[in-house]
């Protein structure tokens, strides 16, 4: 066997490989030159396998974690492991190894899919049961490969019929079933459902591995469920002696002309099914459960969803979201609301955790502390490494437009974000050639270009990138193949892409001469294509497998190109897009995945403003899954963790957007809960009179601080002056007087100070009593405080951004923060904080807070400083020269009793206040995405 790939090579050497604990590079070496022997391979080949294997075992995934519920569920995976034939999960884990992945992670997959099947029912209990569970993980990340490999077990364990809900869009829909054909059913199911006469079935995937048994299935990549085309298969289920697979859309018609048909041809006289049902909704909280623009359309999909459940007497439903955020926690109207629904997952809530090697949120938009010493117009390595500012894009195309907009030539940022794109093409071209770098990450190559919700504006954009795109490869082709200081000096176009090249590439290992010669051919099969409802589910298919080069395409797009849909080889995202709710957010993040053999080539280009949404998500996304971890070990239940997403502060903004959808002038009222959580003003005011007033405010608090109780004592950790044990009702009235900006939709002052009061008439020993603290540490000028005896206090200085939209200051740009990382400890002992870090120096600042003894508001002293100019001559001027900027943090300690009804403050947002926080151009709706409407 002399024609044996690397990767046949590698995939082979390791099914003989320990996975626990991982084999070392010699055991490695050993198989591999013993495979090798067999496979007749040669030594270039067994040096790129020797090269992959070693980097596949340094990936590495962890299990997860799991919620379940207190009603009992007896286990029966293990009792029936030895009559289950795996053969599904057999043929689908071997070819996840041929296809490169990980064996390390392959084997955690492994696991917790055995955990997620062993809490569902079990297929050989003939008593009616039904199983509720929800599975989170991160966007791209991989929830297809979870729970393909569900189906995979569940059909071992001889589970009869699986529904999978794809969402709402036909193009993801068509992308889930060709992976479920080469992940579960072994043959293209276009053959099995093409016409009316049945083709020969030509296998794919898992099929060429062991085609002995195939699964059935009722949908194809070009056609969702169509009651003629089953019924003309003139079988029913009990028939089949295979599970049979659904992949269908979440869409009112096609679920009910799926559960007649279920029902005609296979219920019994009393018109259920006595067959266990798997049902997976994969982006479980889009139109599952949603009361947006439309809610009778996504009642009635709810709806269908649960005939479908109730068709048979055994059922297992479970949800797969990529946001903690989840619809079936937030948009029910009432906690009893959201326990009583039937798809709520009662039973069980599973985090998976993502491989070592995803690039998601907390790598992109790993959040900044605004006290490190990063200097001016410089950014975090994780910043630094892919993500630039739109600056030009209001000007091209603004917020708010409709879809009447012509937006003409393309601006500055995109022309170089092309220009990128053209040229990572061609050096992951030269990585493939030459064997490095994961031979340059797969054969795919995509750039997507998300701008606009309306399918016109789509179109008009991708023409002008069209043209774009023609006048460098005119150039190319007329001037690429000269020495490259002469092209450049004929070729303004292509002396713009050796700028370009020098600019973000030129550490990427490929000299600008080979890219330069490379160019022609790279970019030769490079096409713009709008991806929309108007061009059609099929205008972005990665399925063409005859081509060489594989699929090289400028995807432009809105909604079309974000739920669910993976965009392969993805290596440049221009995003200008004014989205705000976290499930948009998330979904629109298709730059979230695996990057190997190309990661140092990726660029995203979005705004400020869309990139300080995405920290924030990222962060309040990070700090639900931490609570989730703290409920793990106290043995807490889904219900549980269902009430600490629905008190969560940030369900304001969410619920808010809702109901705006709705046109309805409502004042939105959610019960929060603080305990355990932070919140800060870190958007103020930015004119003169209101911050003197803060700053008098604050004066005049300290001053009844020091007379009551004393002058301050310094705090252990030192660079901060502490007032103990003061009374909730004092830090009540301070939060009544101070100026807090209405855009602090967290930092609801009134409410929180009539909280406190609550609390303080219960006599709760948890918020009776008070830590103040004012921080003395800063870079800028001191100021005299009176109530002080005129001592001098430390500003801190910090990154203001004027917002066009309200006039507010926005503190320390992108991570939006007031206080440092560090603050919180002035709360704490030194003790308790080095139990916090248990020897570690990262805890996290919600660690910190659960071991905190009383809460800690922190008095914080400001000026603002502006950045100015452009990269890379940025320079700071001083936001209004003298101006003090006071601003609050509040810091909760923790409970187990977080979220009970005495812990939660009532948050309101009336009308006025909704539509500064959610301008209406807003343009985050899905529902109105890719359409021509203004609606």
């Amino acid at each position: 066997m002399t024609n044996a790939t690397p990767e046949a090579l590698a995939a082979a050497s390791a099914n003989f490989l320990r996975l626990d604990p991982p084999p070392t590079e010699t055991e490695i070496d050993d198989v591999l030159d013993k495979i090798a022997q067999a496979f007749g391979a040669g030594p270039e080949t067994i040096a790129d396998a020797r090269r992959l294997l070693h980097a596949r075992f340094e990936i590495r995934m962890d299990l997860g974690e799991t919620l379940t519920s207190e009603e009992a569920h007896a286990p029966w995976l293990d009792a029936r492991r030895g009559s289950i034939e795996p053969f599904y999960w057999t043929r689908y884990r071997e070819l996840l190894l041929r296809n490169g992945w990980p064996p390390l992670v392959a084997a955690t997959l492994d696991r917790s899919t055995d955990e997620l099947l062993d809490l569902l029912g079990n297929p050989a209990e003939k008593a009616p049961w039904k199983r509720r569970g929800l599975v989170m993980g991160d966007v791209q990340s991989g929830k297809t490969a979870s729970y393909a490999a569900l189906i995979c077990k569940a059909a071992d364990a001889e589970y009869r019929m699986i529904i999978l809900l794809t969402g709402t869009l036909e193009n993801v829909r068509r992308q889930t079933q060709e992976r479920l054909d080469a992940a579960f059913i072994g043959f293209d199911s276009r053959d099995f459902l093409g016409g009316a006469q049945l083709r020969q079935k030509r296998h794919v995937g898992v099929g060429l591995i062991d085609g002995r048994r195939d699964g059935v299935v009722f949908t194809s990549r070009d056609h969702d469920f169509r009651k003629n085309a089953a019924s003309a298969l003139n079988i029913s289920l009990d028939a089949v002696r295979e599970p049979v697979l659904v992949v269908t859309k979440k869409n009112k018609s096609v679920l009910e002309r799926l559960a007649g048909w279920l029902r005609a041809k296979n219920a019994d006289r009393d018109g259920r099914i006595d067959l266990p049902l798997l049902l997976i909704d994969d982006e479980a909280d889009n139109a599952s459960i949603n009361t947006r623009k439309n809610p009778d359309e996504t009642t009635a999909i709810n709806k269908a969803i649960r005939d479908l459940l109730g068709l048979f007497r055994r059922s297992s439903y479970v949800g797969f979201t990529a946001t903690p955020f989840a619809n079936i926690f937030i948009d029910p109207s009432s906690t009893d609301e959201m326990l009583g629904d039937d798809l709520f997952p009662q039973d069980f809530i599973h985090v998976l955790e993502a491989p070592t090697n995803y690039v998601g949120m907390n790598v992109i938009f790993a959040s900044e502390d605004p006290d490190q010493d990063i200097p001016s117009g410089a950014m975090s390595p994780a910043r630094e490494e892919c993500i630039r500012s739109i600056e030009d894009g209001d000007d091209w195309l603004p917020g708010g437009h409709k879809k009447e907009a012509e937006p003409g030539p393309i601006p500055d940022s995109l022309r170089l974000a092309l220009r990128c794109f053209l040229l990572t093409c061609a050096i992951r071209d030269l990585r493939a050639a030459d064997g490095t770098a994961g031979r340059g990450g797969g054969m795919h190559r995509s750039m997507l270009v998300n701008v606009s919700r309306f399918t016109a504006v789509q179109n008009r954009v991708a023409d002008a990138l069209h043209l774009e795109l023609e006048d460098i490869r005119r150039a190319v082709r007329l001037h690429g193949a000269l020495q490259p200081r002469k092209a450049a000096d004929q070729s303004p176009e292509i002396a713009a892409m050796a700028e370009a090249f020098t600019l973000e590439f030129g550490n990427c290992n490929q000299p600008w001469p080979a890219v330069l010669e490379t160019l022609h051919d790279a970019i030769a099969p490079v096409r713009v294509q709008a991806v929309n409802q108007q061009t059609g589910a099929a205008s972005l298919d990665y399925g063409v497998m005859d081509r060489p080069t594989g699929v090289r395409v400028i995807a432009v797009g809105g909604n079309s190109l974000s739920r669910g849909l993976t965009i392969e080889g993805l290596s440049t995202s221009y995003f200008l897009r004014n989205a705000r709710a976290y499930d948009t957010l998330l979904q629109m993040g298709r730059w979230f995945g695996y990057r190997d053999g190309y990661r140092d080539l990726c660029r995203l280009w979005l705004t400020e403003a869309a990139e300080g949404w995405y920290r924030h998500v990222t962060e309040a996304t990070a700090e639900l899954k931490r609570d989730f971890s703290r409920m793990k070990r106290r043995q807490a239940t889904p219900r549980e963790f269902g009430l600490r997403v629905r008190t969560h502060p940030d369900t304001l903004l969410i619920t808010a957007r809702n109901k705006m959808a709705t046109g309805k002038d409502v004042v939105v009222e959610r019960d929060i809960s603080l305990i355990g959580r932070a919140v800060e003003t870190a958007r103020l005011y930015s004119d003169n009179r209101r911050n003197k007033t803060n700053f008098d405010h604050v004066d005049r608090f300290i001053h009844v601080l020091v007379r009551d109780h004393g002058p301050p004592a310094g705090s252990p950790h030192g660079g901060a002056l502490l007032w103990q044990d003061i009374p909730a009702a004092a830090v009540a009235d301070m939060l009544n007087d101070f100026l807090v900006h209405p855009g602090n939709y967290s930092f609801q002052a009134e409410n929180i100070a009539e909280f406190l009061r609550n609390a303080v008439r219960r006599g709760d020993p948890l918020l009776s009593t008070w830590t103040v603290a004012l921080p003395t540490r800063g870079e800028e000028d001191p100021v005299k405080l009176d109530a002080l005896a005129g001592q001098a206090v430390a500003t801190r200085k910090r990154k203001v951004k004027l917002s066009g939209e309200d006039g507010s200051l926005l503190v320390s740009g992108r991570s939006a923060r007031v206080g440092g990382r560090s603050d919180v400890r002035h709360g704490l002992s030194m003790e308790d904080v080095g139990m916090a870090q248990g020897g570690r120096s990262d805890a996290k600042e919600d660690e910190l807070r659960a071991l905190m003894k009383a809460p800690l508001m922190l008095i914080y002293l400001l000026r603002g400083v502006e950045s100015t100019g452009k990269k890379p001559d940025v320079r700071e001027t001083s936001y209004r020269d003298g101006l003090i900027l006071p601003a609050l943090g509040l810091h909760f300690p923790g409970s187990k009793d977080a979220d009970a009804p005495r812990n939660l403050v009532r948050y309101r947002l009336n009308r006025v206040a909704q539509e500064e926080l959610l301008p209406p151009d807003l343009d985050d709706e899905e529902t109105g995405d890719d359409v021509d409407t203004d609606d």
